[in-house]
């Protein structure tokens, strides 16, 4: 798995997630849809996978330093 492959999947999921949550606040209130005719689930939904992405990119971030701070202290 490249380096920088947490970097990323944490920036992926913020985009989705200030993506979704952005359309929730922008979203008129008279009952129209979302950006894209999407539902609420449908939004609700891409928050959550968007959190998911976050959390495993900030796990293989901290994998990846847990390993080269092993490295390091090696002889």
């Amino acid at each position: 798995m490249p380096a920088h492959a947490g970097q990323y999947l944490r920036l992926l999921g913020l985009v989705m997630e200030m993506f979704g949550l952005s359309s929730v606040a922008l979203a008129s209130r008279d009952g129209s849809r979302h950006w894209f005719g999407m539902t609420s689930n449908q939004v609700w939904a891409i928050v959550i996978v968007g959190f998911v992405f976050w959390a495993v990119g900030t796990v293989l971030n901290l994998n990846e330093a847990a390993r080269r701070r092993r490295e390091d202290d090696e002889p």
